[in-house]
């Protein structure tokens, strides 16, 4: 079985994940992706209303094998000389970092463990919603490197500097509660109902607005003040 599957209902375009050890993202989880997020990037003339993330069991995902991180980083050197990184982390890069650009909204809903690379993911997503008793962090710091799939960058702008600084360099995990009160996630719900969420803020998207990604704050913003009002 694939650890990765795309499917598509009623436009609307479902990732999820399923590789062995809670996601763990190995050689051939990354493989996987970029042939799936490759799709993805076919699909972004078409009539598509959104993209959710998930995982399919316990947990989003733990992040990168720490074993195959560390055997590729001897091998992958950035130049110096040239400031020019190795094209194959380009290329991992790219597949991550170009879900911000899509034209319909795309949503991570988060249980469990969101860690490390699982946790990049994440922010490169337009929205983020974290069901309670996740648990979210970039540890990478706690083993000697840094995130390197966009992580920072969106960090910084979801949390602000100051806070990205924290997450980053100690490596703390932090619970679902936490990443709401800071920005790091843009909804909070009970255990289960994360999918449903993402759901009903895709139609409301669809049905009330233009998506145009750069004014995504402005679009999650419209969806909690009319969730408000409901209430």
């Amino acid at each position: 079985m694939a650890d990765i599957t795309l499917t598509e209902e009623n436009h609307i375009l479902t990732v999820a994940m399923h590789a062995p050890k809670n996601n763990l993202m190995t050689g051939l989880f990354h493989e996987e992706f970029e042939e799936v997020m490759e799709q993805i990037s076919r699909k972004a003339g078409t009539e598509i209303h959104g993209l959710i993330f998930c995982g399919n069991g316990r947990h989003f995902s733990v992040g990168a094998d720490v074993a195959a991180l560390a055997e590729r980083a001897g091998t992958e050197i950035y130049d110096d000389a040239s400031g020019t990184l190795p094209e194959s982390h380009k290329i991992q890069k790219r597949h991550f970092t170009f879900l911000r650009d899509l034209p319909f909204p795309v949503i991570s809903v988060v249980t469990g463990f969101c860690i490390g690379s699982g946790s990049e993911i994440a922010l490169n997503c337009h929205y983020r919603i974290t069901e309670k008793g996740a648990r979210i962090g970039q540890p990478e710091s706690t083993f000697g490197i840094l995130p390197g799939l966009g992580g920072i960058a969106r960090t910084i702008e979801l949390c602000g500097m100051q806070k990205a600084y924290e997450l980053v360099m100690t490596g703390r995990l932090i619970p679902a509660e936490e990443a709401f009160q800071i920005g790091w996630a843009d909804i909070l719900t009970e255990k289960k109902q994360g999918l449903q969420e993402a759901f009903a803020l895709i139609q409301f998207l669809h049905k009330n607005i233009r998506f145009q990604p750069e004014c995504y704050r402005e679009y999650i913003r419209l969806y909690q003040e009319k969730q408000e009002a409901v209430s």
